[in-house]
């Protein structure tokens, strides 16, 4: 079976830079997302670091259970394993609260929870017991700490770190590997995208942060680093 590194939310932003460095280090990938054009952008440069990588796409809304069912039949029919996955894939939500509504909840939990668990729940089902797996769940320092404004994206950050935690537990003393990593702000179009005007001037750069995971990530010999905090030098 071919063996690939899934990175869903990988046209762009962190998840991008993460997919270039795997492909850099000689990984296949294959990247989700929700725009056709901007995985095809993004496969074209991909394409362009290694001739010895293969990079593949899939349109995949990660918090719609039908396009992940999908995904998962994608992996089967070409006989892939994912040997890696990084679940990227977020929105964010920076206002007060009582800006809150229903259909930003949904919104926000959608990206950042739902679509974790159903992503990680479906290649756990297709991935065989003897294959080794790693998950890399890619969540926020909004999971560590309440801010103000970001009371709903918090909300949904503190569940997907609850899930991983619970994740490590039921799945330890198996092939699968959880690793958490909880990364600061970056310079990317991450609340530009949600319609959002935010400072990022003094952020993190997504290459230098995705270097810190990639490195982490990919370690071969017999440790395993569980947690990942990344933030700024003071």
């Amino acid at each position: 079976m071919k063996k690939v590194s899934l990175v869903s939310g990988g046209s762009g932003g962190l998840g991008l830079a993460i997919a270039e460095l795997l492909v850099k280090a000689g990984r296949n990938v294959l990247i989700l997302g929700r725009d056709s054009e901007k995985l095809t952008k993004a496969a074209i440069e991909l394409t362009r670091l290694s001739k010895s990588s293969h990079v593949s796409t899939l349109v995949c809304n990660v918090g719609n259970e039908t396009d992940v069912r999908n995904a998962g039949k994608f992996l089967k029919d070409h006989k892939i394993v994912a040997e890696y996955l990084f679940n990227n894939a977020g929105r964010g939500l920076y206002a007060e609260i009582g800006a809150t509504n229903a259909g930003l909840i949904d919104t926000v939990f959608e990206a950042n929870l739902k679509g974790m668990i159903l992503l990680t729940s479906e290649i756990l089902r297709i991935t065989p017991e003897n294959e080794e797996l790693t998950i890399v769940n890619i969540m926020s320092t909004s999971a560590l700490y309440g801010r103000d404004k970001e009371t709903i994206y918090c909300a949904a950050k503190w569940g997907a770190r609850g899930y991983t935690e619970a994740l490590r537990t039921e799945l330890k003393g198996t092939k699968r590997n959880i690793i958490a990593v909880y990364p600061g702000g970056m310079k990317t179009d991450f609340y530009k995208a949600s319609g959002q005007t935010r400072d990022i001037s003094g952020f993190m750069e997504p290459a230098e942060v995705a270097g810190k995971i990639v490195n982490a990530v990919l370690v071969t010999d017999k440790l395993l680093v569980s947690d990942i905090t990344i933030t700024r030098k003071k």
